[in-house]
């Protein structure tokens, strides 16, 4: 009932975008049949994403799924006729497109606008139609067949027996340690027996050596030495605590004699640890920021804190304020940041990648 409420106001629309004297027939959400002639519109909606009149014959034309298509001569992707496919034996293999003796992929962009030259299915070079596969829950545009690996539709030249995905950035064989980049799967001079994944950014060699990637950060693959790993904690996704090493996106606290028992981090995202302390020491960039008591710390906001006798804009002290009843508030209720109790307000603003708070002034 759903599908033919569907298909009907599909048609409907569809209908807007000829005239109203002709006729035309939904076959799918893609393709349509008016005047004697297929069209291809994606969606549905002409409107928006434009339509594309077909050559295919119409006695014979199928839909095979979504923008897929043939008739007895050609197969269609996107309205366009294909040129390397076998007519004959296409299939979509658990939603891969493939023939007799090819697998295939598109690249492009595909657009019901663009000529038919841009919409072509090309072949993966040495892929086996019969045993082709996706891996993508393993790792995003892996594949493999009876014979190779491939990712991002390229054959890996690794040992197919012993391959594995160790998490989404690494991999390996038993010949060696892979990382996984935007270029592609690129071969380490690691050669380890034992590779341990602490999580989706870190790996651990043999106990010994940890291994930090992270894609589009642009800083490579960070290595440290490992004294010893026997008790590793996580506080987030890239701040491990291994033993008595502290390290944060690949790289050891800045701060050596910092106290990894006690440490925690207060304010951060996205591997930067803004503010954070131990029982000893609170810490600002991961810098000692001795003016400030460990015990009566709290961040309020971002770079703003405060402890029982200072108040705190990065490692500089803000004077000015009530210490004791400066506070952060809601600001859908009034219209500043901060105040006090005597009557100090102010906004919290950035300059230059600075913070800065700028007093309301009093009317």
């Amino acid at each position: 009932m759903k599908n033919s409420l569907k298909m009907g106001l599909i048609s409907a629309l569809i209908g807007l975008l000829f005239s109203c004297k002709e006729q035309v027939s939904p076959l799918s959400e893609a393709y349509y049949k008016k005047s004697g002639a297929i069209y291809f519109i994606p969606g549905g909606n002409g409107f928006e994403r434009g339509s594309r009149k077909t050559v295919a014959d119409v006695a014979s034309f199928s839909v095979i799924k979504e923008v897929y298509a043939r008739d007895k001569d050609r197969v269609y992707f996107m309205g366009c006729p294909q040129e390397l496919v076998d007519v004959k034996t296409f299939q979509l293999k658990n939603r891969i497109p493939v023939d007799q003796q090819h697998v295939f992929k598109f690249e492009g962009f595909a657009s019901a606008t663009s000529d038919c030259n841009q919409n072509q299915l090309t072949i993966i070079d040495g892929a086996d139609p019969a045993t082709y596969t996706t891996l993508y829950d393993q790792l995003p545009a892996l594949a493999k067949d009876k014979a190779h690996y491939f990712y991002k539709y390229q054959p890996l030249h690794v040992d197919y027996a012993t391959f594995s995905v160790i998490n989404s950035n690494f991999v390996k064989d038993k010949n060696q340690l892979y990382v996984v980049t935007d270029k592609g799967i690129l071969s380490l001079h690691y050669k380890t027996a034992r590779v341990e994944a602490l999580n989706a950014a870190y790996i651990l060699l043999d106990g010994k050596k940890l291994l930090y990637y992270e894609p589009h950060q642009h800083i490579g693959l960070l290595e440290i030495n490992i004294p010893s790993s026997n008790k590793i904690k996580f506080l987030n996704e890239k701040t491990v605590i291994i033993d008595q090493l502290i390290v944060i996106s690949g790289k050891k606290f800045g701060y050596p004699a910092v106290d990894p028992g006690s440490f925690e981090l207060l304010e951060g995202s996205n591997g930067n640890a803004t503010w954070s302390r131990d029982k000893n020491h609170v810490y600002y960039k991961q810098q000692i920021f001795s003016e400030a008591d460990p015990k009566t710390f709290e961040v309020l906001k971002f770079a703003v804190a405060k402890d029982a006798k200072h108040i705190f804009i990065g490692n500089k002290i803000f004077n000015g304020p009530d210490v004791k009843s400066f506070k952060k508030v809601d600001k859908s209720r009034v219209n500043h940041d901060f105040e006090d109790d005597l009557g100090n307000r102010y906004w919290y603003q950035t300059n230059k990648g600075e913070v800065i708070l700028v007093p309301v002034t009093k009317k």
